[in-house]
């Protein structure tokens, strides 16, 4: 592994080749989905990152053994079967768990903790966000990529695939914005001490939330995406 060619290629392709380094990358605050265009070095200096103890956590993990290459290698149709069956359905199901266990803090807390109410109105701000983009993404983009997939005629008022594609990709970028201001909220999900059952609740389930949402846009942006625009040129 040369350590400068490392530190000149994107954070999101060295992701894809292997999901392994989104763990290390995520130990230093380095945003490998909705900023995986950054370069390694740019991400290191934006992050305030010293790149050479990066780069020799990289190493080690390296040398422990062999990436898992699966979901890069799945056909078109196969990946985005596999991004709705687990992160689509993964967002459904926690969605309205967490609007539920904000809406019980702020009838519990609300009026003695000053973060509760922004915290419940950016939780709804960020479901708000996704439940339509998750409807976009199935019923006009991934029809439209399965089609180009099997060398079929893409029905969509769209244009080039690249439009619904960007868009979908600044409606990722704004739910990191959100992401990153509910995890400053909380300060990075961690209760007070006195803090009740549903409240530790809520935060450990956002904590998983973000984790999986960076998971989701990363096998969007960095696996998927690319792939499509590959099969335009």
């Amino acid at each position: 592994m040369n350590p400068t060619s490392l530190l000149e290629r994107s954070v999101g392709e060295l992701v894809a080749e292997d999901f392994r380094r989104a763990h290390v990358f995520s130990q230093f605050g380095i945003d490998f989905c909705c900023g995986g265009g950054r370069s390694l070095a740019k991400a290191c200096e934006r992050a305030g990152v010293p790149t050479d103890r990066l780069l020799d956590l990289l190493e080690t993990m390296a040398a422990s053994g062999k990436a898992d290459d699966t979901l890069n290698q799945l056909p078109l149709g196969e990946l985005i079967d596999y991004i709705e069956a687990n992160h689509h359905a993964y967002v459904r199901e926690k969605a309205p768990l967490l609007l539920e266990y904000t809406a019980k803090m702020v009838r519990a807390h609300g009026e003695h903790f000053a973060e509760i109410k922004p915290l419940a109105a950016w939780v709804q701000a960020l479901m708000d966000d996704l439940v339509p983009h998750l409807m976009k993404e199935e019923q006009v983009l991934f029809p439209a990529i399965r089609a180009m997939a099997a060398g079929e005629a893409v029905d969509g008022c769209f244009g080039h695939i690249g439009n619904p594609i960007r868009a979908m990709q600044h409606e990722h970028d704004d739910a990191g914005q959100i992401l990153a201001k509910l995890r400053e909220i909380t300060g990075d999900y961690q209760p007070p001490e006195n803090a009740c059952t549903t409240w530790r609740v809520c935060y450990a389930t956002l904590a998983e939330f973000e984790a999986d949402l960076h998971r989701h846009i990363h096998l969007e942006n960095n696996l998927l995406f690319p792939k499509v625009m590959a099969l335009t040129c």
